[in-house]
């Protein structure tokens, strides 16, 4: 095959339907040697005439009729190819998607992502696992469909866009003894607080900020998640620093208040993360909507809960 140009197995194909070279010639808009020449050329390669002359016009030989029905079988093919369009229908839609995110994202987005699912696509799961190391690698071999959360550049190929702005507050019982009204920097730099170490957040905005303005902390406690936050800093008094819509979510649940931080610390994006690979993915594509749409609806609500919190 390498001296045979597969266009030009499209002039035997119209050489079968018209019977005759010069009107082969004139449909594909070539010359009648261009026709003949490249017929001579698949005889050579086939070490067949393929096509004779009959009284009827040209006709194939046998071994001429089973290369054609060959090629007839593979121009459907390629058609069928040419002429596909993904889709994906998720009412019918029956899959698995492998979503990455932060513990936080398991308390206030999963719940709403399953509501989602259950009204407009039935058949679909998801399986959840945390932020990691491995996350990059795993969006560029599909292995994980989407990574939601804070994450730093993960490099050429990927690609990202903003959900929602966050910035951390700060969080006590709501029977503290002492801080009660409000929280003074002298009273953050005092009171014990519960630290919170965990990939996905921007825990590391906040980490730099205090370092750089040499505000102290008194550790008492390091968790790797953000699970049982509100339990432990209702049981022992200690302060923490998460995020304002994990704050706000424990709030309408727990015994516990909020505080905006004593000191100034940059706000941050809440990202989902892809490979390029899967950009026009109709499943992907479809996800990447159903999370935007979700966080919209999300940032609205906490928007509006800060508002109705600031006027007391």
């Amino acid at each position: 095959m390498h001296n045979i140009d597969l266009k030009v197995l499209a002039y035997i194909s119209v050489l079968q339907k018209t019977r005759s070279v010069s009107k082969a010639a004139q449909r594909l808009g070539v010359s009648q040697s261009t026709v003949s020449m490249t017929l001579a050329k698949l005889r050579d390669h086939f070490h067949d005439p393929l096509f004779v002359r009959t009284s009827t016009g040209m006709e194939t030989t046998p071994y001429g009729a089973e290369i054609m029905d060959h090629l007839k079988r593979a121009e459907d093919i390629l058609q069928s190819a040419l002429e596909h369009h993904a889709a994906f229908l998720p009412m019918s839609a029956d899959r698995v998607f492998h979503v990455h995110s932060t513990d936080i994202s398991q308390e206030t987005l999963l719940p709403k992502l399953m509501q989602r699912f259950q009204m407009v696509a039935p058949g679909l799961r998801v399986k959840f696992e945390r932020i990691s190391d491995n996350t990059p690698a795993m969006l560029e071999s599909g292995d994980a469909d989407l990574a939601v959360g804070f994450i730093l550049p993960m490099g050429g190929g990927f690609c990202q866009q903003g959900l929602f702005k966050d910035h951390f507050v700060c969080v006590v019982g709501r029977d503290h003894p002492r801080v009660r009204d409000e929280l003074t920097l002298e009273q953050f730099q005092s009171e014990t607080h519960l630290e919170i170490a965990t990939s996905g957040t921007a825990h590391c905005i906040l980490a730099r900020t205090l370092e750089e303005r040499n505000i102290k902390r008194r550790i008492g406690l390091t968790v790797p998640s953000f699970l049982g936050v509100a339990s432990i800093i209702s049981a022992t008094g200690f302060l923490a620093v998460i995020p304002a819509q994990l704050a706000q979510h424990l709030a309408n649940i727990a015994n516990i208040k909020i505080f905006q931080l004593p000191f100034r610390l940059s706000s941050y994006f809440i990202m989902q993360h892809w490979h390029e690979r899967y950009s026009n993915d109709p499943a992907n594509k479809w996800l990447r909507g159903v999370m935007a749409d979700l966080f919209l609806e999300h940032s609205g609500r906490l928007a509006k809960a800060e508002a109705a919190a600031a006027r007391g």
